[in-house]
């Protein structure tokens, strides 16, 4: 079962924690290299339902497409039914609906209960012409039921791909529209955007602890530079109580440690804390500027910035044994590391001629691929919580916006326009 819940918002969030149900596994067979077709019918209402079935359609088969696994299959070529007739059919016409090139059937209905919905639904894999076990359900607050159709698209991602989807998460990110710097969140795709600070100041470098309950970011509210949190049913607060500049914070994967960068007389270097502040340790100790701190998805290792070599390159920590080696060799300047959640690839911005395009890392090897090319600057990039996106900054349309590309170059969408100069995006992870 998959609760929903609303993301409160002012100078807290709130990302709860939810069992999910994993009772259904589907596996659709189809070519490679394509997106995949789903047919989405229309859910079938109960007596009080029936003025929500269109927008949790139009929202499911929007999140569905933009899912990069997906594409949904329009109205117009339906051989069947458009809407779900019955549920508990333990047979469908499946070369009815693979004759109009679908791989996946999605239908379901809804029920108004009081006070939360109920959302059943089942997943055909047509090729195979079947489906696993009864229909599954979705329990939601009226009011959310456009994150009931998100959970319900990154669970058909999950059955389809052994990867859950990334449309019920979110992306902090930094804009002046305001006339200041303030944090904002919005959902994956773009949408609800909504400011998460407000103290008219200058904010930057938001990032997301793993459970989404938190979100650590640089201020500079009260003069100095310094690390403050947000947090479900806590006031915002600032880290640790010493006097240095701190900047760039970042969570690790395991035992809520944090990295971050401060500067000691004028130097900065990479420092490692607990999520309330104590054990200050320091991790790099040198003359160089070292910033933009990365973890691996094990919590091993330091992906960072730093000039060491004489000019700013990627480098590498490890955190058990102490040694550190170089990354990159190529480019004269590379810049923000990110480490994929799933381990394969750094993201990182490097200098190419006058401008910034992104490249691909891979940390074992140091096997190197460009992933953007584009006369104006691409930089300052983060990953989706499943590694299959990078979301980042770009000033190809004047104002610098976010973007949104898959790891394979494709599928490149504008998620910010209009909305001021925005940057330091941070992906969220998954809220269970």
């Amino acid at each position: 079962m998959i609760r929903t819940a609303a993301l409160l918002l002012g100078l807290v969030l709130l990302l709860p924690s939810t069992p999910r149900a994993r009772d259904l596994e589907v596996r659709v067979q189809g070519s490679a290299g394509r997106a995949y077709k789903i047919a989405v019918q229309r859910f079938a209402p109960d007596a009080h339902s029936g003025s929500l079935i269109g927008p949790f359609r139009e929202e499911l088969s929007r999140a569905l497409g933009n899912s990069s696994v997906f594409e949904v299959v329009p109205d117009e070529a339906y051989l069947e039914p458009v809407e779900t007739r019955d549920l508990s059919a333990p047979m469908i016409p499946c070369e009815n609906w693979s004759g109009i090139g679908a791989d996946v059937l999605v239908e379901g209905a809804i029920d108004a209960g009081d006070p939360d919905l109920r959302v059943r639904y089942r997943i055909w894999d047509i090729g195979r012409c079947r489906h696993q076990g009864n229909a599954a359900h979705i329990d939601s607050a009226p009011d959310n039921l456009w994150l009931a159709a998100r959970e319900l698209a990154d669970e058909i991602v999950y059955r389809f791909t052994g990867r859950r989807g990334v449309s019920s998460t979110q992306i902090a990110f930094v804009s002046d529209r305001s006339g200041n710097k303030e944090i904002y969140v919005m959902e994956s795709d773009g949408t609800r955007r909504r400011s998460v600070t407000g103290n008219r100041n200058i904010n930057l470098f938001p990032a997301w602890s793993p459970d989404g309950d938190t979100i650590l970011y640089t201020s500079y509210r009260e003069g100095g530079s310094d690390l403050w949190t947000l947090s479900r049913g806590r006031p915002g607060r600032r880290l640790l109580d010493v006097p240095d500049e701190k900047y760039r914070g970042v969570f690790g994967p395991l035992d809520g440690q944090i990295t971050f960068v401060m500067s000691q007389k004028g130097n900065t270097d990479l420092f490692l804390t607990r999520h309330d502040g104590r054990g200050l340790k320091r991790l790099t100790e040198s003359r160089a500027i070292e910033v933009s701190p990365t973890w691996s998805p094990d919590g091993r290792q330091l992906a960072f910035a730093s000039d060491r070599s004489g000019n700013q390159q990627i480098h590498l920590k490890d955190l058990s044994s102490g040694e550190t080696r170089r990354l990159t060799f190529r480019g004269s300047y590379n810049a923000s590391p990110a480490w994929s959640p799933t381990g394969e690839w750094i993201v990182y911005a490097a200098r190419t001629g006058s401008t910034f395009d992104l490249y691909l890392l891979d940390p074992e090897s140091g096997y190197t691929t460009q992933l953007t090319d584009h006369p104006r600057i691409e930089e300052d990039p983060a990953w989706s919580p499943d590694g299959r996106k990078v979301v980042f900054v770009s000033n190809r349309y004047g104002r610098k916006d976010l973007f949104v590309v898959d790891v394979d170059g494709r599928n490149l969408s504008r998620i910010t326009s209009g909305f001021g100069n925005c940057s330091n995006p941070a992906w969220s992870g998954w809220s269970d």
